[in-house]
């Protein structure tokens, strides 16, 4: 009776189990005077809510991220936002997943790079950044604007000459060891911005808000810049799966697909080792290399060693023999030593012999294809 009564009094979620992750997650991050909804069609599709849905993105959760951008007058920085934008993702359990993606609108693209930067060791989870319209070179608009709105973000993310933070930015990336391996792949508006929308308000007439050429620099180049037939608010609002905008994303994923840690164990024998009468067989750096598969971005771990099948071995030195380093590209150096066999009534009576057996273990990446993918 009293457990009955402790479970009707007790709220249900102190019975809940925290929901299991999946080994990646997608996060959208808006731009410039954005929100949850700049996702959000015209139709009332919803970006974030197609991919939650899509069994191609099975393996993946879905986190929309928010930080704060008022329409005027916004009164802090790039690097303060990057901040932001990086407690939230860690209150929200983002960086516990195995693998992290970015879908970026504008200024979202510039605040994750500087938030990655800031954080290498969450930014070596970051598979790859597909970026919407985002100012790499700044953007003119921008530059206008910020004569009417004392922002700093706008500073930021002026295209003026002497725009010292997106220059810094694009240098500290590019020489970062971690962050520089991140894949980045980029789309552009191919339609202005009516005068009324946007930071585009600023002007009289319409305008480009993001040219081609900023939206697109410093990306990868194995992966052309993906048209969206849009205006830089309208480019990530995808009607349905079919948009280009949604595709490009989807494309962009299968061919960088969920990887599965691997670990398998193997082993090598060397034979053929021999000692005569009272004599030594010794190596201080036996170089015993092993063939990774690199597709599978295979790498050895830890490796051990041992002499079997040993006849007439004597005086093994070291005991067993040791592992002493193991090269990048798979090479295990091993410092083993033993001793023939000894005289008897001043006779020798035939060679010592051994093989080298190395057991190791190897970490491998093997790629997880989802349903229709």
């Amino acid at each position: 009776m009293i457990r009955l009564i402790l479970f009707l009094l007790l709220p249900s979620a102190a019975y809940s189990q925290p929901q299991a992750l999946r080994p990646r997650v997608i996060v959208f991050v808006h731009g410039l005077h954005g929100d949850r909804d700049t996702w959000r069609a015209s139709n009332h599709a919803y970006w974030p809510d197609m991919v939650r849905s899509d069994p191609r993105f099975a393996y993946s959760d879905v986190e929309i991220a928010e930080y704060p951008t008022p329409a005027s007058n916004g009164k802090m920085s790039s690097v303060q936002l990057a901040e932001i934008l990086w407690n939230r993702l860690k209150r929200d359990r983002v960086w516990d997943h195995r693998e992290v993606v970015f879908i970026a609108h504008s200024l979202g693209g510039i605040l994750v790079e500087e938030m990655l930067l800031r954080h290498p060791a969450e930014g070596a989870k970051v598979k790859f950044v597909v970026s919407y319209g985002t100012p790499h070179e700044g953007s003119r608009i921008a530059r206008i604007a910020s004569l009417y709105d004392k922002d700093p973000l706008l500073n930021d993310l002026s295209d003026a000459g002497d725009n010292s933070f997106l220059t810094q930015l694009e240098t500290e990336w590019r020489s970062h060891d971690t962050v520089n391996s991140i894949h980045r792949f980029c789309a552009y508006e191919s339609e202005d911005t009516t005068a009324d929308e946007g930071i585009a308000r600023y002007l009289k007439t319409h305008a480009r808000v993001v040219s081609y050429f900023s939206a697109t620099y410093g990306c990868d180049v194995t992966t052309p810049p993906q048209e969206i037939h849009a205006d830089h608010l309208h480019m990530v609002k995808p009607l349905d799966r079919n948009a280009s905008a949604y595709d490009f994303f989807r494309r962009v994923y299968r061919d960088n697909p969920v990887l599965d840690e691997q670990t398998v164990t193997r082993e090598t024998v060397i034979a053929g080792l021999e000692a005569k009468c009272n004599e030594n067989n010794v190596n201080t750096d036996l170089q015993v290399p092993v063939a990774l598969d690199g597709a599978f971005h295979e790498k050895v771990t830890a490796a051990t060693a041992a002499l079997i099948n040993t006849v007439d071995v004597r005086e093994i030195n070291p005991n067993p023999p040791a592992v002493t380093r193991i090269d990048p590209s798979g090479v295990i150096h091993i410092d083993y030593g033993f001793r023939g066999p000894g005289k008897k009534l001043l006779v020798c009576l035939g060679t010592a012999r051994a093989s080298l057996e190395v057991d190791y273990t190897v970490s491998r990446q093997v790629p997880l294809r989802e349903p229709q993918n």
